[in-house]
C-alpha cells in the first residue's frame, strides 16, 4: 500500500481546508498497460477530475528506455510506488522485478541509469525462482516483498520473498539480500497467489488456490524470525463469505477500528461488480460477522454508455480516493474509474462521486488493457486566487505545530 499520510501533509491539507475552498487534483497515477506494453503516467493537469485531455498522458517507462533494458514492459502485472519515490514493478514476460527512479525529475524513468533489474531468477545469488512476479509491495520495514507464482510447466514456486538492497548497488540480487518470507504452497499445495498489500506489519495476500476456494491471507512475522510460519498465517476472508467476492484486486488501508481491506470484484456475469470494505471490528484476525462487511460502490453508478467487464487491480489514494481498472470488449469498457467520497459518508454512491478518469471511449487511445495501478503521490492544491494570501497563515500554523511538538518532546524528556 502506498503511503500518503505523513503528519506534515495531513496538517497542510486540513489546515488549508479550514481556511479556503480547495481544488483537489487527482494524484499522479502509474498504469501498467498489457496491450500498449508501457507504464503510463496519468495526471489531471487541468483539474477537471480526469486524465483524458491532451498532455495528461505520458510514457513513464517502456522498451525505448536508455538504460539498455530490452522489452521490460511486455506484461506488467504489478506496480508499487515506494515511500522514497522509487517505483518497483513485476513483469511477467521477463519474469523480473524492475526498479525505476526519475533521477532528473523530468517525469519519466526513460533516461540512462534510471532503470535496472531489482530481482530476477537468473541474477539473484540465493538461487530463488521467479516464474511469475504477480505482486510487489513495500513493507513497514522498507523492504520490498515479491509474490512469486509458479506455472503448470514449472510447479516449484508460490512464495513471498523479502528483498532489500544491503550493499546499496540498486538491486536485491546479492548474497543475503533475498529470502523466502512465506511459503504459500506449504499452506495449500494448489496455491496460485497474486497481489500483496501491507497495513503496518501485517501483510495480506490474495490466493486463487487453483480449484479450491479463493482466499485472502493475513500474515505477520509475530516472533521476529524473519519469515512467516504457517501458525502466523490465517485466512482473513474466503471467497463468498458474507457475499464478498475474493478475486485479484484488493488494497489494504489504515482503519483505527481494525485490519481493513478494500476488494474489487473481478467479474460478475449476472449483475453489477462491486467494491467492498472489510474491517475486522472485533480483532479476531478475520472477517467473521456481517457488520464487518460494507458495500461501497457498484458498476451501476457508472455514467451511461460506460461499463466494466473485468477488473484486475485497484489502488487506494489520498483523501479516501479509489481507482479501479476496467477492461472489456469495447472502448467504453476500457476505463480507469475514480471514486471520491465527497460528502464523507463512507461510500461512493452519491452524485459526482464516480468519475471516468481515463477511457479509450473518450480519449481514443488509452487504456487498452489496464492491468496494474499505483498512485505516486498526493497533492491538495488551493485555488490560485487565494494561494498567496494563505501562505503566511499556513507557514504560521506549521511553525506553531512544530513548536508544540518540540515542547511536548521536551516535557517527555524531563
Amino acid at each position: 500500500m502506498n503511503r500518503y499520510s505523513s503528519g506534515f501533509y495531513q496538517f497542510v491539507f486540513f489546515g488549508l481546508a479550514a481556511l479556503t475552498p480547495i481544488t483537489v487534483f487527482s494524484a499522479p497515477l502509474l498504469l501498467g498497460d498489457q496491450t500498449l506494453d508501457q507504464i503510463l503516467l496519468l495526471e489531471d493537469r487541468n483539474g477537471d477530475g480526469d486524465a483524458n485531455d491532451a498532455g495528461e498522458k505520458t510514457v513513464y517507462f517502456d522498451d525505448n528506455n536508455a538504460s539498455g533494458l530490452a522489452s521490460p514492459t511486455g506484461n506488467v502485472f504489478t506496480i508499487v510506488s515506494a515511500s522514497d519515490g522509487t517505483v518497483f514493478y513485476g513483469d511477467g514476460n521477463t519474469d523480473a522485478v524492475y526498479r525505476l527512479k526519475d533521477n532528473n525529475g523530468n517525469g519519466n524513468a526513460q533516461d540512462a541509469g534510471e532503470a535496472n533489474i531489482w530481482f530476477s531468477a537468473d541474477q539473484n545469488a540465493a538461487g530463488l525462482t521467479l516464474f511469475t512476479p504477480n505482486g510487489v509491495a513495500e513493507g513497514s520495514d522498507g523492504a520490498i516483498y515479491v509474490v512469486e507464482a509458479d506455472t503448470r510447466s514449472s510447479p516449484l514456486g508460490d512464495f513471498v520473498y523479502r528483498t532489500e538492497d544491503l550493499n546499496h548497488d540498486g538491486d536485491a540480487n546479492d548474497a543475503g539480500e533475498a529470502a523466502v518470507w512465506l511459503d504459500l504452497k506449504d499452506l495449500n499445495a494448489s496455491s496460485s497467489p497474486f497481489d500483496i498489500s501491507f497495513s503496518g506489519d501485517v501483510a495480506f495476500i490474495a490466493d486463487t488456490v487453483g480449484r479450491d476456494t479463493n482466499v485472502i491471507y493475513r500474515a505477520e512475522d509475530t516472533d521476529g524470525s524473519g519469515m512467516v510460519e504457517n501458525s502466523e498465517v490465517t485466512p482473513f476472508i474466503n471467497d463468498g463469505d458474507f457475499g464478498v467476492p475474493v478475486d485479484f484486486a484488493f488494497d489494504a488501508l489504515f482503519d483505527p477500528r481494525g485490519d481493513s481491506l478494500l476488494v474489487w470484484e473481478f467479474l460478475d456475469v449476472a449483475g453489477d461488480s462491486s467494491v467492498f470494505q472489510l474491517t475486522d471490528l472485533n480483532n479476531s484476525g478475520n472477517i467473521d460477522a456481517a457488520d464487518e462487511v460494507q458495500e461501497l460502490w457498484t458498476t451501476s453508478f457508472l455514467p451511461a454508455d460506460f461499463d466494466s467487464f473485468v477488473g484486475f487491480d485497484m489502488a487506494v489514494g489520498p483523501n479516501a480516493e479509489l481507482m479501479l481498472t476496467s477492461n472489456g470488449g469495447d472502448a467504453f469498457d476500457d476505463n480507469l474509474i475514480r471514486l471520491q467520497d465527497l460528502n464523507g459518508d463512507g461510500d461512493y454512491f452519491d452524485a459526482d462521486e464516480t468519475i471516468v478518469f481515463a477511457s479509450k471511449g473518450i480519449n481514443g487511445s488509452y487504456p487498452e488493457r489496464a492491468r496494474s495501478l499505483a498512485y505516486v503521490n498526493a497533492v491538495a492544491v488551493p485555488e490560485p486566487t487565494t494561494s498567496l494570501l494563505l501562505l503566511p497563515s499556513l507557514m504560521l500554523l506549521v511553525w506553531r505545530r512544530a513548536a508544540a511538538a518540540k515542547s511536548i518532546a521536551a516535557k517527555k524528556r524531563v
